[in-house]
């Protein structure tokens, strides 16, 4: 048994979509190569998804895919935004990445871009773009002098007054894009498409400032043909810098459409048209065979999860942190498959409340949820759990939601269910008690909070 989801190690650039693609992302790494390999004009595609939803494994994937499996010849880069968001300037890194996936570093147009970039970057920033980006002077003879000498003393003081200028600005800001358009130039006179790739990942956590700066440096430095860029990102979060930079009554949507062409969702539902899947669903099935749930956990586990879902945003990286913490259980509940399945049931449910309806989990595990709560987390409200309306069939009852329903209110009424016909209390009873009775039903959920998942919680930031 494991306790963590397995995380595959992406060869990054070297390593596709090949044979894991349990999500089914390959269908959509095809329609991105194919957008990009059609565009020359310089292009930004947003892949928009919330936290946990598999962006960056995608990204990883295909950026190794669009060449492997795709057939593409652009180069591709790929840039963590996050792990650089300690800087100022954004230019520097992009510019480092850059140089470093090109195979020839001697490339006369490699060092134009180099020596442009180091006038435009920020004064601040430019001791780290010679460390970074051109590298020791051992290595680059000249170059690294005369980066290592403009670094410093009063060659230092004559950059920074040739950087404030906007003249000086101006022209290296020339010299950079005709370099840069120069090394994107493709080789054969007919070829379309990009030449150049950079995925930018990460872009929502990083600071405010420093995530608007990328923008601006793409649009501003970066906006040749055949340089495309695709970014990882929550737009709704990018908004929200925004309004952090800006203050809260600017147009953040119109603000990130100066910068952002195109938005690409990766697919919530797999299959075909005839047959689709909800991809956490599809994702639990795989993390239960891969860590060793048992089957008498597995199958509640994947009914409840169907259920709350329909309700509740469940991501990919949520059904991690779901079977993890069951995972860490109590040995005494892992392995007795003879367990009375009500005890199971609220174990379950005490998991995924505390995962992803922390509002609620207080609620359930006091045994003190109301309809209110338990519409919002399973969908019963007084129409769905009515089986017969003015005598006829009720065509949106549904008899799971409603045993979920009584479930929870037999231990909110500490083991009575009023308005219920009797034997189907006793039922409902039943999953807790042989007998179908039992004193302190309340008191339930705390017992197994106590027995079984009190000693370690599974937490990730």
């Amino acid at each position: 048994m494991k306790i963590l989801p397995p995380e595959p190690n992406v060869d990054l650039y070297n390593e596709g979509f090949g044979q894991t693609d349990i999500l089914q992302r390959k269908k959509v790494g095809n329609a991105l190569t194919d957008l990009l390999e059609r565009i020359d004009d310089p292009l930004v595609v947003a892949l928009d998804g919330q936290w946990g939803t598999g962006k960056t494994y995608f990204l990883k994937r295909w950026i190794g895919a669009h060449t492997l499996e795709n057939g593409s010849t652009s180069t591709t880069i790929y840039f963590d935004s996050f792990a650089h968001d300690y800087l100022s300037d954004p230019l520097p890194a992009l510019v480092s990445a850059l140089t470093e996936r090109l195979s020839s570093g001697s490339d006369i147009n490699v060092q134009r871009v180099k020596e442009a970039a180091f006038k435009l970057a920020k004064p601040l920033a430019r001791v780290g773009l010679a460390i970074a980006t051109f590298g020791a002077t051992e290595a680059l003879g000249e170059m690294g002098e005369v980066v290592a000498e403009a670094a410093s003393g009063e060659s230092a003081k004559g950059l920074e007054k040739f950087w404030e200028e906007q003249s000086g600005r101006s022209t290296a800001m020339a010299e950079f894009k005709d370099a840069l358009e120069t090394l994107a130039r493709p080789s054969d006179e007919g070829e379309t498409g990009s030449s150049l790739v950079f995925v930018i990942d990460e872009l929502d956590r990083c600071r405010p400032d420093y995530a608007l700066e990328v923008l601006e440096v793409i649009k501003h430095f970066f906006a040749v043909p055949h340089v495309h860029f695709v970014l990882g990102v929550n737009l709704r979060a990018l908004e929200n810098s925004v309004k952090v930079s800006y203050g809260k009554n600017i147009d953040a949507q119109a603000y990130l459409r100066k910068f952002i062409h195109i938005t690409l969702d990766l697919p919530m539902d797999l299959g075909d048209v005839h047959q689709t899947k909800p991809a956490n669903l599809v994702y639990l099935t795989h993390l239960i065979k891969e860590m060793g749930v048992p089957d008498h956990i597995a199958e509640p586990l994947r009914s409840q999860v169907e259920l709350v879902s329909r309700f509740n945003e469940i991501s990919i990286r949520d059904i991690g942190k779901i079977v993890s913490s069951l995972v860490l259980a109590s040995n005494d509940v892992l392995k007795r498959d003879n367990i009375l399945p009500g005890w199971i049931l609220v174990m379950i449910d005490l998991v995924i409340a505390k995962n992803i309806r922390p509002d609620l989990y207080p609620k359930f595990l006091n045994a003190n949820v109301n309809q209110s709560d338990l519409l919002s987390y399973i969908g019963a409200s007084e129409t769905t759990i009515t089986e017969v309306i003015d005598g006829d069939r009720n065509p949106e009852y549904e008899h799971e939601i409603y045993w979920r329903y009584l479930t929870w209110l037999y231990l909110t009424q500490n083991g009575k269910l009023e308005n219920v016909d009797t034997e189907f209390a006793r039922a409902v009873g039943r999953q807790f008690d042989q007998f179908g009775l039992s004193e302190d039903a309340r008191k339930l959920p705390m017992k197994v909070h106590l027995r079984w998942l009190d000693q370690f919680s599974f937490y990730v930031p």
